[in-house]
């Protein structure tokens, strides 16, 4: 059971990180987007 556990967190911590990244990038482009919007 704990073998089980530890290879389901060691396989979620890379797709966590992945989806973490990606989610921030786009928030960063709709903030930047808003931003150049807002100042054009």
């Amino acid at each position: 059971m704990f073998s089980e556990v530890t290879l389901i967190s060691l396989l979620a911590i890379p797709v966590v990180s992945l989806l973490l990244a990606y989610f921030s990038i786009e928030t960063v482009k709709v903030i930047s987007q808003k931003w150049f919007l807002g100042r054009v």
